[in-house]
């Protein structure tokens, strides 16, 4: 192997481990917010258990690995701590991997002529770090909507807001380049129109039985960041069609016909992030 191989491959561990580390952070956060909001009470600053309310230490709280080692109960109750916080951990660590694979190590591959405009260069590093921040808030709004149904406002908004401020990022990148603003605005706008524009003809239809009343801001966050009708249309396709293999049929079963569509709006949009940057990589290395 090369030095630049050896490289990103500590790259994409370090960015695995950081992903674990934020999942986990995430879903205690939506917890808290829980609490706070529903039941005005604070967990603490520490993590604790919410069977016996006991301080989780260091060495029961590491991403992934605590959890499997306690067989997913508390060290001290043996009740189940719940296989949310499991799956939060190893989905943003993949998440984290597969987005620094597909638009970190191309930065690093090409350090050397990058460099030589480091105006476009800090925009691309920019823009990569705001989307991790981004994730971090959508995995929080994932979590909480899986498990109670529900999207808070605030995270929503918080979500839309760093969206407008990755496709800033975007424009202003594209001007740099001698690029007209005015299509790539467009081409955003019509990427929300598809993408919020449909959750919100489904939320208003359905009667909020297939889409809730917040899924339509949280779309619009993740066209905003997207800035790309195409990638928007992708995003829809895949939200909806992992909605109807997975959460689906178990609704119809149930009799409720109730899904809640905030994970799959964010796990489609982590795909569209990846294939989006990676497919013309791999198309281009095969031919």
């Amino acid at each position: 192997m090369s030095e630049i191989d050896y490289l990103n491959i500590m790259v994409l561990a370090t960015m695995f481990i950081l992903g674990a580390v934020l999942g986990s952070f995430a879903c205690c956060q939506a917890w808290r917010w829980r609490y706070l909001v529903h039941k005005n009470k604070s967990l603490g600053q520490w993590s604790v258990c919410l069977h016996c309310g006991k301080q989780i230490h260091w060495y029961d709280n590491i991403p992934i690995i605590s959890w499997l080692v306690l067989g997913g109960k508390c060290r001290y109750c043996r009740e189940k701590i719940g296989i949310a916080d499991f799956l939060s951990e190893i989905s943003m660590g993949v998440a984290f991997l597969m987005l620094s694979w597909a638009h970190l190590i191309p930065v690093i591959d090409n350090w050397d002529v990058l460099a030589r405009d480091p105006q476009q260069l800090g925009l691309q590093l920019a823009s990569f770090i705001l989307t991790l921040i981004m994730l971090v808030v959508l995995v929080i709004l994932a979590v909480y909507d899986a498990k109670w149904g529900e999207l808070p406002l605030v995270l929503l908004l918080l979500a839309v807001n760093i969206g407008v401020v990755i496709l800033v990022l975007k424009l202003i990148s594209t001007r740099l380049d001698g690029g007209g603003a005015i299509p790539e605005l467009l081409n955003a706008a019509l990427g929300a129109l598809i993408l919020a524009g449909t959750c919100f003809l489904i939320y208003k239809v359905s009667h909020e039985r297939l889409m809730g009343g917040g899924d339509w801001i949280l779309a619009l966050a993740l066209a905003l960041a997207l800035a790309d009708w195409w990638l928007a249309l992708w995003t829809i396709f895949l939200a909806n069609l992992l909605g109807d293999l997975i959460a689906l049929p178990g609704a119809m079963k149930k009799g409720n016909h109730v899904v809640h569509f905030g994970p799959f709006l964010v796990s489609a949009f982590v795909i569209v992030l990846v294939l989006g940057n990676a497919l013309p990589l791999l198309l281009k290395g095969i031919m």
